[in-house]
């Protein structure tokens, strides 16, 4: 079955991109002392691939246009932190998201199809600059990913009497990526990465980022681009296979 009206809506990820040292754009990186960055975000991103959690649920289709992301958000939490001195950076990112969306069921068996999920992410990691001028910086990065995920379909009665399945599952991704940044004048920048996981719980998990910068202050900056993250976790029943995409932006404060 596929849901053609489900939306994960403002999908708030991170995590595994450490993207707040591109946003900051590393003004401290040649600063003896340390340097802290908080970046909220919003990433309005489209989702379709698919969903499991246990049976009688069967697998479930979700293909969603960025179109319909904020109608069946119901509370979503952003946040990164990131401390840098020198070429060395630490990040920590948290973000939860909670959606719920109904269809109609093609199937008899069932009227109507709810879906629910509750996705919370936790991130930690640290950055490099291996190359650095007043044009560009080149990083390497590399961390872990926390997921904690929880699926829930619930099957109104059709030729079937009515059933909730749930799953929740917890996992692990560790990653590494490079990232750069390239100053086209004193305020504006062309930023971008690329991250996959390695030897984690998911088959596979890349991330790909391209943004555009403004320099507000030494203090301020604003960054807005598109994001691209494919995950593909499996356990059991469970399964979590999707690509999620959209526009994201977001806004640094230094100090």
């Amino acid at each position: 079955m596929k849901f053609t009206t489900l939306t994960t809506g403002l999908i708030v990820t991170t995590a595994l991109l450490a993207p707040v040292s591109v946003l900051a754009g590393h003004t401290a990186a040649n600063n003896s002392d340390w340097s802290y960055a908080v970046t909220p975000y919003v990433w309005a991103a489209g989702q379709k691939g698919k969903v499991a959690t246990l049976p009688p649920a069967p697998p479930v289709d979700i293909d969603v246009p960025i179109s319909d992301i904020v109608d069946n958000l119901d509370m979503a939490f952003m946040g990164i932190f990131e401390a840098h001195k020198g070429r060395l950076g630490l990040f920590t990112e948290i973000f939860y998201t909670s959606i719920s969306a109904d269809t109609n069921s093609p199937d008899p068996s069932y009227s109507k199809i709810k879906y629910e999920q509750d996705l919370l992410t936790l991130s930690f990691g640290a950055s490099y600059s291996v190359s650095q001028s007043q044009e560009h910086n080149l990083d390497v990065i590399g961390g872990i990913r926390f997921w904690d995920l929880d699926n829930s379909l619930k099957l109104t009665a059709g030729l079937s009497p009515e059933t909730k399945v749930s799953e929740h599952e917890s996992w692990q991704d560790p990653f590494i990526g490079m990232r750069s940044k390239v100053w086209l004048n004193p305020q504006w920048t062309l930023l971008g990465w690329g991250i996959v996981s390695v030897a984690g719980d998911s088959d596979s998990a890349f991330d790909l980022f391209a943004a555009v910068g403004y320099e507000y202050s030494d203090a301020v900056s604003f960054t807005a681009g598109y994001r691209h993250i494919e995950v593909d976790y499996d356990h059991g029943d469970f399964l979590y296979d999707v690509e999620i995409s959209g526009p994201i932006i977001g806004g640094t404060f230094r100090f």
